[in-house]
């Protein structure tokens, strides 16, 4: 699987081909029969001059051909750099590609300006075709997100072979018409950052708490001054986050470009995106700036498009990863940002303020469907994967056996989508901080579980999404199939709760462990529990000697008998406050006393880590009168 279940990768990958091997003459049509077949979308022909494409590692020489949807030479014979992009579809038959001119140039005039490298996506796991390119649409709505790439769905040749239809689209870097932002290497405060957070992350990697982040674009050639600039965005990107976290708005707001966070929560919860704290999500900082939160990026699995966790795929309820902050796949800039009232009523304000565009999202959808149709319907004369399931859509989705019934399907979604966020945002639950599910039921933020994959390995039973739990068979062999929550993350230093509630009768007993999964699956915790044919109660807490992003709740079932397993749950649990402690340092003393007087001074560089801690006159804020009674209490 993609993401969240590894165990299932390396199976996958063992039967795909990574080779775009240059077409024989038989099969392959010159530029002129290319013309001749085009329908009503722009056509690119690439070709790759007797070269493979079949890495993402390096570039290969090649040539393109563009036409407009006129039929119209937009771009002849020129020459380009190729190579393979994405990370999973890398597996897929139908390739991505990013390709680069040697010289700035605007294909088919479709950005705000020129520049050298664009994208070729293949959307092989959106049947529809279209997620990607209305995410970016919505994107150009929410203008307080200073860029969104600009895209368009071109039918590709390569080598004189029909490719299907891709999604053109502007490839995310640092450029005057994309992310415009500083670039100077030779500096480090002065220079601009544009940071990916992602596990696939490669180079110039840094972790901030529960996540990587990598830094996009270009730090010095220098190893020395390169470590200095990547420390100073991590230090930077850590103040940030933990200021976001003490729900603080006066703190938040020294770091963070609050508008643009506001419209990328709100981008992010109404696509429902699975991938929001996995991979390609982007925030920049130009010098002299703050953290702004941009560009989207990588739809095709939003809108509807996966089942892989509770809910993603309905078009009710909020994004679990979006709120619960436990889960290796949820996004701590959106889950902290979404439990401050503050932000809460500037989101209200904004969906209220765009609502009427976003409300034309689902006609967008219908008129790109129809417009296009003739040349959307071909991609299935290549890539047959009408009426099956591609990858983790909804047997509803995988059923329908028309294009024009795909775009149906994520037409009517967003009209759902739209309409429950609408609701939602101006009720009492959003006013209080009640986050809600597809069931309209509370979401248990703080459970790991809930925001994980379940599933059964090597045997089956019945999965309880809403408990969570499971309910199997018992098996007296050495291993009789495992039922396992997988996306679990560990921090190393952080104290947990495992627990669950079980029946099963005396002949059976269930081996539990928290386990790396991935790998040699390394063990973290284990241990048994026996039972007695009543409903018992479990319950561990354990301290993690590692950080591992990766990890699964395994249950196994022993003897014999029917077990069942419900509120299975693994919380992070947080240390008891020490009053005072406004530095976070675990004791009370006179330095804190000087913090909290340094920040209400506004001295530079003052701050707060846990601002709560001091608030001893608990009327929600923290002020001089806060001082006064932490000066009056510790000189006691």
């Amino acid at each position: 699987m993609k993401r969240i279940f590894p165990i299932l990768t390396a199976a996958v990958m063992a039967v795909c081909t990574l080779s775009v091997l240059p077409q024989t003459a038989a099969s392959a049509i010159t530029n002129d029969e290319i013309l001749e077949q085009q329908l009503t979308m722009p056509v690119i022909s690439i070709d790759t001059l007797g070269n493979s494409v079949n890495t993402k590692k390096s570039y290969t020489d090649a040539k393109i051909t563009i036409w407009d949807e006129n039929g119209t030479i937009d771009t002849e014979d020129a020459n380009i750099s190729i190579r393979l992009r994405g990370n999973s579809t890398l597996n897929l038959d139908k390739k991505s590609y990013r390709f680069k001119f040697p010289k700035k140039f605007n294909p088919l005039h479709l950005g705000d300006g020129s520049a050298k490298s664009w994208n070729l996506v293949a959307n092989y796991y959106d049947t529809s075709l279209l997620r990607s390119m209305t995410a970016y649409h919505l994107g150009d709505m929410l203008d307080n997100m200073p860029y969104t790439p600009n895209s368009r769905s071109v039918e590709v040749y390569v080598n004189g072979s029909y490719q299907g239809v891709y999604l053109l689209c502007e490839a995310v870097n640092v450029a005057k018409s994309r992310v415009a932002i500083t670039e100077d290497t030779t500096k480090i405060e002065e220079d601009g950052y544009l940071v990916e957070m992602s596990r696939y992350a490669e180079e110039n990697v840094f972790t901030v708490d529960c996540c990587q982040y990598e830094v996009k674009s270009d730090v010095s050639g220098d190893p020395e001054i390169a470590a200095k600039q990547i420390a100073y965005i991590s230090n930077y990107t850590e103040q940030a986050l933990h200021a976001l976290r003490s729900g603080s708005q006066s703190e938040a707001e020294k770091y963070i470009d609050i508008p643009s966070l506001v419209d990328n929560y709100l981008a992010n919860e109404l696509c429902k995106n699975v991938d929001a704290g996995w991979d390609s999500y982007y925030f920049s900082k130009d010098a002299g700036g703050k953290l702004t939160f941009h560009p989207m990026w990588d739809y095709d699995l939003a809108l509807g498009n996966n089942t892989e966790a509770k809910g993603i795929s309905d078009a009710k309820g909020l994004g679990i990863f979006d709120v619960t902050d436990s889960s290796a796949n949820s996004n701590p800039w959106l889950c902290y940002a979404i439990r401050c009232d503050w932000f809460r009523e500037m989101l209200q304000a904004r969906w209220d303020e765009k609502l009427a565009e976003i409300e034309t999202l689902p006609d967008f959808v219908r008129t790109e469907a129809s417009v296009n149709a003739d040349s959307y319907n071909r991609n299935f004369t290549k890539w047959n994967t009408l009426g099956r399931k591609v990858y983790n859509e909804t047997d509803e989705a995988a059923a329908l056996k028309t294009h024009s019934g795909h775009a149906a399907y994520l037409a009517n979604w967003l009209n759902q989508r739209i309409a429950w966020l609408n609701n939602y945002y101006h009720s009492d639950a959003f006013t209080k901080g009640v986050f809600l599910d597809e069931n309209d039921q509370e979401i248990d933020v703080k459970n790991a579980v809930v925001a994980s994959a379940l599933m059964f390995w090597g045997g089956s039973g019945t999965i309880d999404t809403n408990s969570p739990g499971f309910t199997a068979e018992a098996s007296s062999g050495w291993w009789g199939g495992q039922a396992l929550s997988t996306g679990i993350m560990l921090q190393k230093g952080q104290t947990y709760r495992l627990s669950f509630d079980y029946t099963a009768p005396s002949t059976a007993s269930i081996n539990y462990r928290i386990q790396a999964n991935h790998d040699s699956y390394t063990s973290y915790l284990n241990g048994s529990t026996s039972a007695n044919g009543t409903t018992q109660s479990f319950e561990k807490e354990f301290t993690a000697g590692i950080t591992d992003f990766n990890c699964a709740i395994v249950l196994e079932f022993k003897g014999s008998g029917t077990v069942n397993v419900e509120h299975l749950s693994l919380v992070a649990l947080d240390p008891e406050p020490v009053r005072g402690d406004v530095n976070d340092d675990g004791v009370w003393n006179l330095s804190d006393v000087v913090a909290l007087q340094k920040w209400l001074l506004a001295v530079p560089a003052a701050k707060l880590e846990q601002w709560e801690n001091g608030d001893f006159y608990a009327d929600g804020r923290i002020d001089a009168l806060d001082l006064c009674l932490m000066r009056r209490e510790i000189l006691l």
